[in-house]
């Protein structure tokens, strides 16, 4: 008879699934300290995205603070961009300290870190994507634009008279949050499978393509993609959802455009 898997050993399999990356590490004490938080919950894949390899310094100083984790630090992988993060990945999940105040700041509308927990925890036991948590610079975090080619936005949300936490310290809240979610391996209908990101961008063309033959704003053309982007990966549809939507988009830029051509 087969023996169950303890929760450790449960955790750790899905747990390790997840990569961390930090955009241009400043200091080798906090890259050190984000390696050992990751080797503490077993993860196995550190990237620091930087178009320009870390001095041998910075490295060396983050072996000394890895602790136990000082083979992450010896097997940093290197990107050049966060664009090019992001097609190694199915899920790229951003994190930032500031969240947008104006209604119209799409980008910066972030998800809570349980919330996102829950919804990784969701996607993982359905499809088993590559995954990997983002975290931003020391000093300035992450810029808009490579906000937007992540597929959430999460923030911790601290006191609001100094909610920026240390980068490390912000890694190792989140990798035990999603510990604790990803242990809990939710239940996902069988029939209920959801999308990938390559199924819901061609959704979002099949939109773009609708907007632009029913004379959209054109000034407003990139707001309303990243508003659709948006609602696709905060709303986790499934793929009947996101076809059905597909086949009204694409069944309404046909027939305006027959229409068209008879004027």
């Amino acid at each position: 008879m087969p023996q169950k898997r303890s929760w450790a050993s449960r955790k750790e399999s899905t747990i390790s699934r997840i990569s961390v990356a930090i955009v241009e590490p400043e200091f080798g004490l906090n890259l050190g300290y984000v390696a050992r938080t990751m080797a503490n919950f077993g993860l196995k894949r550190l990237i620091v995205v930087s178009k320009r390899k870390p001095d041998k310094r910075l490295l060396d100083q983050a072996r000394i603070f890895a602790s136990h984790g000082r083979n992450l630090v010896e097997e940093i992988e290197f990107v050049p961009s966060v664009a090019e993060l992001r097609k190694k990945f199915g899920l790229l999940i951003g994190t930032t300290a500031i969240e947008g105040t104006r209604k119209a700041n799409l980008t910066r509308r972030t998800l809570e870190l349980d919330e996102c927990a829950s919804r990784v925890a969701k996607r993982i036991s359905s499809s088993p994507e590559k995954t990997c948590v983002l975290f931003g610079r020391d000093t300035t975090g992450m810029t808009n634009e490579e906000l937007r080619s992540c597929d959430y936005n999460m923030t911790i949300r601290a006191s609001p008279g100094y909610n920026t936490l240390n980068v490390s310290h912000a890694a190792a809240i989140t990798l035990f949050v999603f510990s604790k979610h990803l242990a809990r391996k939710p239940r996902v209908p069988a029939k209920l499978i959801i999308t990938t990101r390559k199924e819901r961008e061609r959704a979002v063309m099949l939109f773009e393509e609708l907007a632009e033959v029913s004379e959209f704003q054109k000034f407003k053309s990139g707001l309303l993609k990243e508003a659709i982007t948006r609602l696709f990966d905060k709303a986790d549809p499934s793929r009947r959802e996101v076809y059905l939507m597909m086949g009204l988009a694409s069944k309404a830029t046909s027939k305006m455009k027959r229409l068209s051509s008879r004027s």
